[in-house]
């Protein structure tokens, strides 16, 4: 879906938006330099870019089922984005100029990034459903999504 431009551009982990129109994906342009959130139209080919800063560079984004959010679910430094402090869950909002705004969520400082998290919403857009190993073994948790940035998201 996504034609490269450069030498060393990365276009991967693709999702299908909710409503099939839109495939998604993590586009760095060259790799490990500049981040976006992109995602083309299947109908025109058209592409949509969100920059993302470094430290919220995430292992996989994914869309909210209403397609009004993106999730991430960060990394660590030893991964392509060499993120300084980037072991977080993101909540990101688009915004009309085409920026992003970035909520931390969750700190997963004690979580070892050998396990991706695998940020999910759920349908109701109530919660963040993610994996994480805490506390050693792998276990499912979930973040609700409060009342931050409530106004900003309508």
């Amino acid at each position: 879906m996504h034609a490269r431009t450069m030498p060393m551009e990365i276009a991967g982990h693709e999702w299908w938006g909710h409503d099939g129109k839109t495939v998604w994906f993590d586009l760095q342009m060259p790799k490990g330099e500049k981040f976006f959130i992109a995602g083309v139209s299947v109908a025109t080919g058209k592409e949509t870019r969100y920059p993302v800063e470094r430290d919220q560079w995430s292992v996989h984004f994914n869309i909210s089922w209403d397609e009004k959010l993106f999730a991430g679910d960060g990394g660590d430094s030893g991964m392509v984005a060499h993120a300084e402090n980037g072991k977080w869950i993101y909540l990101f909002t688009p915004r009309a100029d085409g920026t992003l705004k970035a909520e931390k969520l969750v700190n997963m400082t004690k979580h070892d990034y050998d396990l991706e998290p695998n940020v999910q919403f759920t349908p109701d857009g109530k919660w963040i459903v993610f994996r994480a190993n805490f506390d050693g073994p792998s276990q499912v948790y979930a973040v609700e999504l409060a009342k931050a940035g409530e106004a900003e998201r309508k």
